[in-house]
């Protein structure tokens, strides 16, 4: 059974999707009026504690999410392991991110494993950009990875 619960630091909202005691999904969107933080749980709690300094600009750490990585292919589980590994302020290449992982010439399979991320923000896609710096794409739309990433970079100074 699944449950859902809001997590709203303006301007982002965090919706989280629970698969009992396991965080299946993360979505991450603009926070709308209809948006109410309302965490249930007491890792919704710390996420939205996390939230909240992230977007004020301070360094976070967030949380240990109790996710399950094996109903993910391994060559996933390999990329999101090492996209964790990514600080803020900082960004990588799907390229260089796929070298990092063992496989040099998958920077596509890595753009697609970007594209189905199920825990944005924490496991920090938006740091991944196309060859020679331009964004590339991204879930929430690319003026929000825009955003993130202007935003970690004046906290990372």
């Amino acid at each position: 059974m699944s449950a859902t619960e809001i997590i709203v630091a303006r301007p982002l909202a965090l919706h989280l999707t629970w698969d009992g005691d396991t965080l299946d999904s993360i979505g991450l969107k603009w926070a709308g009026d209809e948006d109410v933080s309302a965490p249930r749980t007491q890792l919704g709690r710390e996420l939205a504690e996390a939230l909240a300094r992230y977007v004020a600009g301070e360094r976070v750490e967030w949380p240990v999410l109790p996710v399950d990585l094996s109903r993910l292919a391994p060559f996933h589980r390999v990329v999101l392991k090492e996209l964790y590994r990514i600080p803020a302020g900082e960004s990588l290449s799907y390229g260089q991110l796929a070298e990092r992982c063992g496989s040099p010439k998958a920077a596509r399979a890595v753009g697609q494993v970007m594209a189905k991320n199920p825990w944005p923000l924490v496991f920090p896609c938006h740091r991944v950009l196309a060859s020679g710096g331009g964004l590339g794409g991204f879930g929430p739309g690319v003026e929000m990875k825009k955003w993130l990433l202007e935003l970690e970079r004046e906290s990372c100074k």
